[in-house]
């Protein structure tokens, strides 16, 4: 049997039987990482616990299968958010202030629908009525700045519009102010709960209970300076235009209306019907106080006329009775010899002459119904005209109305474009309010 060596504490022990070195290892004299030598070593150390004599590891059955049942999803009281505290936090209650219980209440409902995933709130939707009719108002009391601030802006875009802005455009800042009502209502509640949470996350790290608190009374709770402001803000925008207009006589005229024509104001007609807008006011030599409107035909008031030009045309063009057919001619003659001239000047002319080309043959009938023909031409050689040259795009215009010594009912002056002239009045506004 070989002897033993072994270190301890770095000195040598033995020599010893492996039975006694066995024994010292059971009574932790030595551990496993004490280094032993026996002869069949050379002149390696070993581990005791890399040699013969390290008792077996155990060998035993693996662990028993869970038997736990499967896991529920939380309750919306067992949200992320009720773990962590927010809602029931007494700094989110301050933060809050007024109408704590709604809100909450509110809030619940949306970590719900989002599976208690507080990122997932702000893209969940709840509605809101006070953020539907006041979408501003509501967002600035409520201290979320920001968003109040570009609603009231948009707000204000809208309210000071010029008249001489294009009815589409318009009508798009008018849709976005309902939309921008629609959202709101939607997800103000979900933007409320992420403004308020940002706050109490900020303010919870705060060791001192008491200052936290005090400092949610100053960011949280509500502002009613900020609405009201934001009212009389969008009021003075609404009215002080007016109220200017009022003091030189712009505003009795363009608030008003023409007679016999009671569908719309004329600032509202004139502002549909002509671009680059422009009024003034001015007293002449002899005392009178005159609003005049200058601007320029727009395509829309263009393609309204050209169309009242044709109308009867159109309608009478299949007519069999040739009376009827002439007489729906009458208007256009006038406008004959100027297309002639126009499009012969532009070589338009002779196409159209093509077109409609027809020829007796010698010893034949003619080859197309000469009437129809004629009345052809001068439709296609007027309309063709009147596309490009009857009240023209862009062609300058200036209205004016003399202020009544009343102060409160005005007159109309004068009406002054190449495109209208010799026109009576009757038949321009005719085109103006169609």
């Amino acid at each position: 049997m070989s002897d033993w060596y072994y270190e301890n504490n770095g000195e040598r022990g033995g020599p010893i039987s492996a039975d006694e070195l066995k024994r010292l290892h059971a009574t932790g004299a030595i551990s496993p990482t004490n280094l032993i030598w026996t002869a069949p070593f050379g002149a390696e150390w070993r581990r005791f616990r890399d040699t013969e004599l390290a008792p077996p590891k155990p060998v035993g059955p693996p662990p028993l299968p869970s038997r736990e049942p499967h896991t529920l999803p939380p309750k919306p009281d067992q949200s992320i958010l009720a773990t962590d505290g927010f809602l029931d936090s007494e700094l989110t209650k301050t933060l809050i202030g007024r109408k704590q219980e709604h809100y909450l209440a509110k809030w619940r409902t949306l970590l719900a629908k989002a599976g208690g995933d507080p990122a997932k709130v702000v893209q969940t939707t709840s509605w809101n009525w006070t953020a539907l009719f006041i979408p501003y108002g509501w967002l600035l009391f409520r201290k979320m700045y920001v968003l109040g601030g570009i609603l009231l802006a948009v707000q204000l875009v809208y309210v000071l519009l010029p008249d001489s802005v294009p009815t589409a455009v318009s009508r798009a800042l008018s849709l976005a102010t309902i939309g921008m009502g629609v959202v709101a209502a939607m997800y103000g509640n979900a933007w409320y709960f992420a403004a308020v949470r940002k706050r109490w996350d900020a303010l919870r790290r705060e060791p001192d209970q008491a200052v936290a608190l005090e400092r949610a009374k100053q960011t949280g709770g509500v502002n009613w300076a900020a609405p009201i402001v934001a009212f009389a803000l969008v009021i003075a925008a609404a009215v002080g235009p007016y109220l200017v207009r009022w003091d030189n006589g712009e505003a009795l005229v363009r608030d008003g209306y023409m007679s016999g024509y009671a569908s719309t104001t004329i600032g509202k007609a004139v502002a549909a019907s002509f671009d680059d807008a422009n009024w003034r006011t001015f007293t002449t030599d002899k005392g009178a106080k005159v609003i005049e409107f200058t601007g320029k035909i727009n395509a829309s008031l263009h393609a309204n006329a050209v169309e009242r030009l044709m109308a009867p045309v159109h309608e009478a063009a299949t007519d069999s009775d040739l009376n009827v057919r002439y007489g729906s001619y009458e208007g256009l003659m006038p406008h004959f010899e100027t297309a002639l001239a126009d499009l012969k000047a532009r070589n338009r002319l002779q196409m159209l002459w093509d077109k409609h080309g027809c020829e007796d043959p010698p010893g034949k009938p003619p080859t197309c119904d000469l009437v129809a023909v004629q009345f052809t031409r001068i439709r296609e050689v007027v309309a063709a005209w009147a596309d490009d040259a009857y009240w023209p795009v862009g062609e300058p215009v200036s209205i004016q109305w003399t202020v009544n010594p009343d102060g409160r009912s005005f007159s109309l002056a004068s009406m002054n474009s190449n495109a209208w002239k010799g026109k009576p009045f009757s038949d321009l506004f005719a085109v103006i309010y169609d």
